[in-house]
Formats: C-alpha cells, structure tokens, sequence
C-alpha cells in the first residue's frame, strides 16, 4: 500500500470513529447539603462521575452529566480504537522506511 492510500485509509478511520476522547471516567457516591436525604442518610450518596485526563503532564478531570454519561464513553472507547490505529499505522511506516 502506498502512503497516500495508508493516509487516506487512516484519516477514513478516524473520521468514522469520531468523535473522539482520551481519559477515563471514575464513579464515586458523595453527600448532598440536605438534611433530610434519605440516600445520604443511608451511606450511599449520590452517583458523580468524572472524565480524568492528562494536560500539560498533569492530572485533571472534569464532571460529566448524567445525562452524557454514554457519550463520553463511547467517544473514551473510539479514541482507544484511534491509539490502535495509530499504533498499527506507525509500525507500518517503520516497514516502509526499512524497505527503502
């Protein structure tokens, strides 16, 4: 395959996998300020979740809706499948540039 086909093939595949995301999400339980909760009350809490990145070499995170809850993670997913495909591509450019 020549590089204009394996780019074109690659940038396809992103395209296809978009969108995309690189992290994690982490559930964890936390109190609510009202008095009267029965849930808090009981020692469950209240499900939080966050996405929890990199940047600049540093740990981050953001709180994610309930609501996206499913959008972040198939976006976390793709961008998974994206590293792959980039893996995958990198070692085929590696043989192309032996083979020179």
């Amino acid at each position: 395959m020549g590089k204009s086909e394996a780019k074109a093939k690659l940038v396809s595949e992103v395209e296809r996998l978009w969108p995309a995301a690189k992290g994690s999400v982490r559930e964890y339980h936390q109190k609510c300020v009202k008095a009267e909760c029965r849930r808090c009350a009981s020692g469950k809490g209240h499900p939080v979740w966050q996405l929890t990145y990199y940047l600049d070499g540093r740990q981050r995170s953001k709180h994610i809706p309930r609501s996206l809850i499913g959008d972040v993670k198939r976006a976390l997913a793709n961008g998974r499948k994206i590293e792959a495909l980039l893996v995958k591509s990198g070692l085929g450019y590696l043989e192309e540039l032996k083979g020179k």
